[in-house]
């Protein structure tokens, strides 16, 4: 392979472009890896057919339930075709405010309202939305750990 950088100052947005004699698995995990770099910011979700724009910010949860990835916010769902583990390079990467909270699950701390520790062995998040979830208890010292308790 092949890796060519060029410098184009009369261009105003960065394209990558891959020339190949044929699609393969490697490209296309290329591809998709170059695309979750330029979409770092935001991410594509539908809603009965609709596809809607969301930002990172804006998120409170983003899960995995019957198949499927969910993105929550402002208590809506929206499914995405991303993968949880996907979710959590993107985020790992750009945004230290979300944590993965069980094996289905990852929260952006800044929607969090108030944490209930009453509960043996596991910690109960209520969202500034009033969603309410839990964190598994494999998971609650990186939770303590994130909020230096």
């Amino acid at each position: 392979m092949k890796v060519e950088i060029e410098v184009d100052t009369n261009i105003n947005e960065t394209i990558v472009k891959i020339k190949t004699n044929k699609v393969t698995e490697e490209i296309q995990v290329l591809a998709d890896k170059i695309q979750n770099v330029s979409n770092s910011k935001n991410v594509v979700a539908s809603e009965d057919n609709k596809l809607h724009i969301l930002n990172f910010d804006d998120i409170e949860s983003i899960y995995s339930s019957g198949g499927k990835v969910i993105v929550r916010k402002d208590n809506k769902e929206y499914i995405s075709k991303k993968r949880l583990y996907e979710f959590e390079e993107i985020l790992e990467q750009n945004y230290k405010n979300y944590i993965r909270i069980s094996n289905s699950e990852i929260v952006n701390f800044k929607k969090v309202n108030s944490l209930d520790l009453s509960i043996t062995g596991t910690i109960e998040l209520v969202f500034k939305s009033g969603y309410i979830t839990y964190v598994s208890r494999r998971n609650i010292k990186r939770i303590k750990e994130y909020l230096k308790i």
